[in-house]
């Protein structure tokens, strides 16, 4: 299995505007992130937030492979480009669309024009979907007021992504113990800059030990967190050589 980050930000691009702190004036390149969306397999997208055209191109998406799209929750950093993506001239067959209810309420709300191409398929909290041999489900987590889930994706090895996440319940511990692919929520470094409704990677780093990850990633990165570099050496010291913060264009084989 094959995972592309497309984007690694929290919910404003980096850098942000008008703002000179360290990480937003640096010149590394790990440090430029656009909206959090990973790609599986070159086929199937997850979440589509408002860089997506931006984040094909760049990273030279092959749209007329593009099957399969999942929204994880209906915030607008993961669905506006959802509008994007319904004018992709080459596409061999019209993709399917899967999300929960409570998030193509919200999704019809913002969005008002038909979804077409994609079809909509509404699937339940935990109900696992199958794209490709590859096991899907939508795992509950505490974010804020509206509903949001992770992703459990199972293939031949386990992977979880949680780019929105205040904690982990402790029902859905056992689901993700031992996973081979930890992806979770890095909006800060520690309480400095932390939103009420994020976890921060002193957290996530417990949690990845908690869990028993194999290997962990952090996105959903902030600008109160500090550069890539600092922040790698910071969680590989605190966390150990399987923890890792993603970056934009990063692919990762499991």
């Amino acid at each position: 299995m094959k995972i592309l980050f497309l984007g690694t930000s929290a919910g404003w691009p980096l850098p942000r505007l008008g703002c000179q702190c360290e990480i937003c004036v640096s010149s590394d390149p790990k440090d430029k992130r656009k909206r959090p969306v990973i790609l599986i397999n070159e086929k199937i997208l997850v979440d589509t937030g408002p860089d997506i055209y931006h984040q094909i191109i760049k990273h030279k998406v092959k749209t007329e492979n593009l099957k399969d799209l999942i929204i994880t929750h209906a915030h607008l950093d993961h669905i506006l480009g959802v509008y994007d993506l319904t004018h992709v001239y080459n596409l061999k067959e019209k993709p399917n669309l899967y999300l929960t209810q409570e998030t193509i309420t919200r999704l019809r709300q913002v969005y008002k024009f038909p979804l077409n191409p994609f079809l909509p398929k509404i699937v339940r909290e935990l109900e696992t979907f199958k794209i490709n041999q590859i096991n899907f489900s939508f795992i509950p987590v505490e974010h804020n007021r509206f509903p949001t889930w992770g992703l459990k994706i199972k293939g031949e090895r386990l992977v979880c992504y949680f780019p929105d996440l205040k904690k982990l319940p402790p029902s859905q511990e056992k689901t993700c113990r031992d996973v081979h692919l930890l992806i979770l929520d890095g909006s800060s470094l520690g309480r400095i800059g932390q939103a009420k409704n994020h976890e921060n990677i002193i957290e996530g780093i417990a949690l990845g030990k908690k869990l028993k990850a194999k290997m962990v990633y952090f996105t959903h990165i902030g600008h109160k967190t500090g550069r890539h570099q600092n922040l790698e050496e910071f969680v590989q010291k605190k966390g150990g050589k399987n923890f890792h913060i993603a970056y934009d264009g990063l692919e990762v084989e499991i």
